[in-house]
């Protein structure tokens, strides 16, 4: 659907402050000893996004016929500000990433899992918006980055579905070269 800037660019408020009002209960809860049970929670979260950020792409976003038509909506107009509110999308993933966790291993691992989650999401959302919107240097990461998904759009073989990453596409076969294309056509 397509967002209000509020609605689109939320999320990079929102999640900020999620993080710190999650830090700061973690330190709450178990002071700086929790530290750095909190920082290897995060590293997994963040670690874990890459798969979600990869599964979600390609298992939902092009399989499920409910989503697919949202997603093409991106696919056709590539510029627009198309996406899920701010707030269902943080939401979801505190909803997915933190709630189940809080009362199963407590509010230091789960503060830290989900915080590296909302950073995951983050740096997706400033990458597929950086791909897209901004000029970018050619030989920088954001650049490399941008090249990735510019062939998930426009390559006729699916794939590319990572975005900050292609690490996943590496590990389930469906990176896409963009020098193939030529070849293809």
């Amino acid at each position: 659907m397509k967002l209000s800037k509020a609605l689109y660019f939320g999320d990079f408020v929102a999640i900020p402050l999620a993080i710190v009002l999650l830090a700061a209960a973690a330190i709450y809860q178990q002071g700086l000893e929790g530290a750095g049970l909190w920082l290897a929670a995060f590293i997994a979260g963040l670690l874990v996004w890459t798969f979600v950020e990869y599964a979600v792409h390609r298992w939902v976003y092009h399989a499920i016929p409910f989503f697919e038509k949202f997603h093409d909506a991106h696919h056709d107009d590539p510029t627009a500000l198309i996406g899920v509110p701010s707030f269902v999308s943080s939401g979801l993933i505190l909803a997915v990433f933190f709630a189940p966790l809080l009362f199963t291993v407590g509010i230091v691992l789960a503060g830290g899992f989900a915080s590296g989650a909302l950073l995951g999401y983050a740096g997706y959302m400033l990458v597929h918006h950086a791909s897209h919107h901004w000029t970018l240097k050619p030989g920088s990461m954001l650049y490399r980055a941008r090249i990735q998904h510019m062939a998930h759009h426009y390559h006729n073989t699916p794939g590319n579905y990572g975005v900050v990453t292609s690490f996943w596409d590496h590990v389930f076969s469906t990176n896409v070269d963009r020098r193939r294309r030529a070849a293809e056509t």
